[in-house]
């Protein structure tokens, strides 16, 4: 009896490892499926400005929240080097900074899928991977954080398509790939700019 309510006792413990070491489901920028749609060597042939319509995450500065931010790819430098330019408005005030824009292939990718820029100055060069682009409209970018392992999102959608709702689509990867309480940084009013250089 007592070696039998062993064997249970190891079995129920075997069944238990064996559920918990299950793998789980692959991140969306290590998906096979989803590699078509993280291209971004397609995503900077897009002209114009790349509105971020929304995020997961809270951005505070010394200058305050910034809000109508943009980011504009102004050419390439070479090869898979381009001239970006990231923007935003604080207050009643604008600035922007042009950096250098490198794409980089990773995984089992077959083309560029990280974007690696500055997005904060204390945190230098990170590779922001592409999680989702219909190549028109709309953009999913995971934003990195330099010593943070936290899953940050942005949406960014082009030109006029800022001033809509974001396609069903991307609104619906969104949702799946971000966790977190969605942060509305696009006004309507963020297209009557004037911009001053930083």
């Amino acid at each position: 009896m007592y070696l039998r309510s062993l064997l249970v006792i190891f079995c129920l413990l075997i069944c238990s490892y064996s559920q918990d070491a299950a793998p789980a489901p692959p991140l969306p920028e290590d998906d096979p499926a989803n590699f078509r749609y993280q291209n971004a060597s397609k995503l900077v042939e897009l002209g114009g400005r790349h509105w971020v319509k929304r995020r997961t995450y809270i951005v505070t500065t010394p200058q305050g929240k910034p809000t109508c931010e943009y980011a504009e790819i102004l050419g390439t430098l070479v090869g898979n080097v381009y001239t970006l330019k990231l923007g935003a408005k604080f207050g009643s005030r604008w600035t922007s900074a042009n950096q250098t824009l490198l794409l980089v292939t990773t995984g089992n990718h077959s083309a560029p899928n990280v974007l690696n820029f500055i997005r904060l100055s204390a945190d230098g060069p990170l590779g922001h991977l592409l999680l989702y682009s219909d190549y028109r409209d709309c953009h999913i970018v995971r934003i990195m954080k330099k010593n943070s392992t936290d899953y940050r999102c942005d949406m960014l959608l082009t030109k006029e398509a800022a001033k809509s709702s974001p396609p069903d689509e991307c609104e619906k990867r969104f949702t799946q790939y971000c966790q977190g309480t969605p942060v509305e940084v696009y006004r309507n009013s963020c297209d009557e700019r004037r911009t001053t250089t930083a």
